[in-house]
């Protein structure tokens, strides 16, 4: 396939609505059976209100609903949340969850230095020591680029920092926005970025719904390139507006994606639902995203 084919116009940011808190009592009555083979994750910036102002009772929220794999986001001070890395992972085993998966940005793209690089080191050693897998660069660094050699340059970063990460037993993974599709000199820096890395240390979280308000075709790439996207972002997405919407009320292809999931080869490992933009409040969309997916029947891990 023509990959070029599926890119759109142009490209929008997304407007964050204005964000409800809700009690942590009101979102226990958003529960579900736990799906005995389903691995649904949670990407916690969708509830980062909650998060701010009562983590422990809103992560016992989320343990309600039936999210047993978690994706943390503001690592700072060496810390989850106010947490040590050991405390963090024995509060959310003592929940029944893990943190799988951490969300955060390196120093090194900006300061390229001895100490930056130590930073580096010591987030992914944090990383580890809460039990995560993959610790994934939660969006485009330096801000947007103008220049090929930029691209190029942050390729060779990501190469760099994913051999690291495979030293701390790691896997380093990419999440992009819609920037990332904006042509620089007339080449996909995101294109780039899946050809100037090495796919044994870099590898990319397709943010599904981001993706889909810029490319037609994103199962498709999803399939072009089998074994570069090891975890994946699920949002819906209204593609007319490009603005989030709870799950089945948008027009991303469901069914497509998580029909690959058991497709040998796909390199899919893992998947965590993040809800942005919200028409109930965030504790409660985010426990309907996980009665959707619960129920479906195309979502099969």
């Amino acid at each position: 396939m023509n990959r070029r084919h599926f890119f759109k116009q142009g490209g929008a940011a997304l407007s964050l609505a204005a964000i409800s808190g809700v009690s942590v009592q009101k979102a226990q009555a958003v529960t579900s059976h736990r799906a005995a083979n389903k691995q649904i994750g949670l990407q916690l910036y969708s509830l980062r209100k909650d998060m701010s102002s009562d983590p422990d009772g809103t992560l016992k929220a989320v343990a309600g609903m039936g999210y047993r794999l978690l994706e943390s986001y503001g690592y700072s001070a060496r810390k989850y949340f106010g947490k040590s890395p050991s405390d963090f992972k024995k509060l959310l085993a003592d929940l029944g969850m893990r943190m799988t998966s951490s969300h955060t940005g390196f120093g090194v793209y900006a300061n390229d230095t001895a100490e930056a690089w130590d930073a580096v080191k010591l987030n992914m050693e944090d990383t580890r020591t809460a039990g995560a897998k993959w610790i994934v660069q939660a969006g485009y660094p330096g801000g947007r680029y103008t220049k090929l050699d930029e691209v190029k340059k942050l390729a060779e970063t990501f190469n760099r920092i994913g051999e690291l990460a495979k030293g701390f037993g790691l896997k380093f993974a990419y999440h992009n926005h819609t920037e990332e599709f904006a042509p620089i000199e007339r080449q996909i820096p995101y294109q780039k970025y899946i050809e100037l890395t090495d796919k044994e240390l870099v590898t990319f979280q397709m943010d599904i719904g981001h993706v889909a308000n810029v490319m037609a075709d994103y199962v498709g790439y999803l399939m072009e390139y089998p074994g570069r996207f090891g975890v994946l972002h699920i949002r819906d997405t209204n593609l007319r507006t490009r603005a989030a919407t709870e799950f089945g009320e948008g027009n991303v292809r469901m069914k497509e994606v998580f029909d690959l999931f058991p497709t040998p080869g796909s390199g899919l490992e893992d998947y965590f639902v993040e809800q942005e933009e919200y028409k109930y409040e965030p504790l409660v969309s985010v426990g309907k995203c996980y009665e959707y997916l619960d129920k479906a029947p195309f979502v099969k891990w």
